[in-house]
């Protein structure tokens, strides 16, 4: 892993985008966004496979009022996929909170910087993030946890993650 507890977490990426209300890409200021923040980063390999539509992100949007009570100002869903898809798989989830993005990332830069990309060729799918859950506190990585392979959901989970808080 490129990122571990105790590091800055990155935020100079300048490819990530999110769904305007009106529906329509336009690029996310991650630096921004998270400044002086305390967050969730959530990293799944794409929007509407099993494992992160069934297990995965479900209890993330069932909690989100859990994080915020422990001070979390919002959780970020970070995938390679593009920002059309992500709001359709928000709404599918449904993920109406202010308190949950979805963030596109295209060319996995961020995911490359917190040492994620996995190879899911072997399903068609190509390289994508693997499955990690971080939270940061004004830029500092407070904790850090990876499901390797991608298709598990075990120490990412959203009541793990809770327990760390």
């Amino acid at each position: 892993m490129v990122v571990k507890r105790g590091d800055k977490f990155p935020t100079n990426v300048s490819t990530l985008f999110i769904s305007s209300p009106e529906g329509e890409p336009k690029p996310f200021d991650l630096k921004a966004a998270t400044k002086s923040k305390k967050f969730v980063v959530v990293s799944v390999p794409g929007a509407f496979t099993p494992p992160c539509t069934n297990q995965h992100l479900p209890e993330y949007i069932q909690k989100v009022q859990n994080f915020a009570s422990k001070g979390v100002d919002f959780i970020l869903v970070v995938t390679q996929n593009d920002p059309f898809v992500l709001r359709a798989w928000k709404e599918k989830l449904g993920a109406t909170s202010n308190k949950i993005l979805f963030v596109s990332d295209p060319y996995l830069d961020l995911s490359k910087k917190l040492g994620s990309p996995i190879d899911l060729g072997g399903l068609g799918l190509g390289t994508r993030s693997s499955r990690l859950a971080l939270i940061v506190n004004r830029s500092g990585i407070v904790e850090f946890v990876a499901d390797e392979k991608g298709g598990d959901v075990n120490v990412s989970t959203a009541s793990k993650l809770l327990a760390k808080l």
